[in-house]
């Protein structure tokens, strides 16, 4: 009997740590940043969401007065100067997978200027761990558009022009209709 009880201890313990040990070796979130200025430029964080082509949501906390909405929930980054296709336009399922390959799990930096916009994502550019900034592949991809209401960034102008003269992604179809993008 005493075996018995001893072997069950030892399965129960075992499933335990085998279930439990990831968490264990890293807390989930670090303490969460209230204020603006508080928030690292660049911040580094690991990407546990993909929302679309130009939204992610990283492994960090952010509950200051612009978070908004999205008060003491992990921070979600809106990629500045550029815009994907929406849930059901051409190439949205694309540019979503894309954003995933380059930088789901991966720890990322942001480099913004503390921005938010009005649902509570920091606008920001998403720099790679080899140094490539991912807004500007998604439009060199033709991926993405370079968003010319938010960003008169002539770099992101020039590679969507080189994005629709190579005919890649969203430039390869005529008449393409991206609705707003």
């Amino acid at each position: 009997m005493q075996f018995f009880v001893k072997s069950c201890f030892r399965i129960l313990f075992f499933a335990f740590l085998t279930f439990n040990l990831p968490f264990l070796a890293e807390p989930a979130f670090a303490q969460p940043v209230t204020k603006t200025d508080q928030l690292p430029n660049p911040l580094a964080a690991e990407v546990i969401g993909i929302q679309d082509g130009d939204t992610i949501e990283l492994k960090f906390i952010f509950s200051g007065k612009k978070a908004g909405q999205r008060l003491g929930k992990p921070l979600r980054i809106r990629f500045t100067h550029i815009n994907c296709p929406e849930r059901g336009q051409p190439y949205y399922k694309v540019a979503k997978q894309y954003t995933s390959q380059k930088c789901f799990h991966k720890t990322v930096k942001i480099r913004h200027k503390g921005e938010f916009d009005r649902y509570g994502r920091l606008l920001g550019e998403v720099i790679l761990p080899d140094g490539e900034v991912l807004n500007k592949s998604l439009v060199k991809n033709g991926y993405a558009v370079h968003y010319k209401k938010y960003s008169s960034d002539q770099e992101y102008a020039n590679l969507e022009i080189l994005a629709k003269k190579r005919k890649i992604g969203i430039w390869s179809q005529q008449p393409l209709n991206l609705g707003g993008l």
